[in-house]
């Protein structure tokens, strides 16, 4: 271990792990293993290197740790003290505030250290695919830890607004859905676009721009829904049951029979 000349740590680090080697906590008293000299720093297991210290006296002796260290001893320390003050249902550990000024000084320590010792590693999970399942668990522990609002979906909107699609991006999601039909437009839908582009004036092209995106369209019918689809698809809707042609509409109250 490399020490600081401040002996004054030094003694008090050793009072409190020589005063608990010598000592029974009672079963009651919350109570965590403490290795006096780090295993990061060549301890061992042995039971001369073991102390059994309050929750407090825990975080206390890694804080001097930060103190009783220099060089890469040190940054280990911090590691340590700033795994020391997570708090949940598993943890009894140390409570009491740490005043602003200590916790900014060792937190910017500890980002510094950590980005260096990260820098340049790969993800562990790079190269790993992900399977069906996963990707199912991770979008619904999305979806209940974001919840979609209008403000949110307005700010998705005015953050790739403008965006340009790379032709990578284009082709990979041309061919992911290659061939995969789509469903009619639900009422509910239907009336969303409706009350959005209500009031909103259309460009001058945008007879010329419906004209080329209906042009060569086919209208398929089933169960009283119809849809216009491209050529090329009619095969596939064919297979899944749609007929040719439009649906059948009733006929105007003119033409009824009375």
């Amino acid at each position: 271990m490399m020490l600081t000349s401040n002996k004054y740590y030094n003694r008090l680090y050793l009072k409190i792990v020589t005063n608990a080697q010598g000592r029974t906590l009672p079963d009651d008293v919350y109570k965590e293993r403490h290795h006096i000299m780090p295993t990061s720093m060549g301890g061992t297991n042995q039971k001369s290197n073991l102390a059994w210290l309050t929750g407090e006296e825990h975080f206390v002796c890694h804080w001097l740790l930060t103190k009783m260290t220099t060089g890469a001893d040190r940054s280990k320390m911090i590691y340590a003290l700033m795994g020391m003050r997570p708090k949940n249902k598993y943890q009894g550990r140390y409570t009491s505030m740490v005043t602003a000024r200590v916790y900014e000084k060792f937190r910017i320590e500890h980002a510094a250290n950590h980005s260096k010792t990260m820098k340049g590693r790969p993800a562990w999970n790079k190269g790993i695919p992900q399977t069906d399942e996963h990707r199912q668990k991770n979008r619904e522990s999305a979806l209940a830890r974001l919840p979609r609002t209008a403000e949110s979906i307005a700010k998705g909107v005015a953050k790739n607004t403008g965006k340009k699609r790379t032709e990578e991006f284009k082709l990979s999601q041309s061919l992911r859905f290659k061939g995969i039909p789509k469903g009619p437009m639900s009422e509910e839908q239907k009336l969303k676009r409706s009350l959005k582009q209500k009031g909103v004036k259309k460009v001058k092209t945008h007879s010329a721009n419906v004209a080329a995106a209906v042009l060569g369209n086919i209208s398929i019918n089933k169960d009283g829904i119809e849809k216009k689809i491209k050529r090329p698809a009619l095969q596939t809707w064919l297979e899944q049951g749609w007929n040719l042609g439009a649906r059948k509409r009733p006929k105007p109250l003119a033409q009824r029979e009375l």
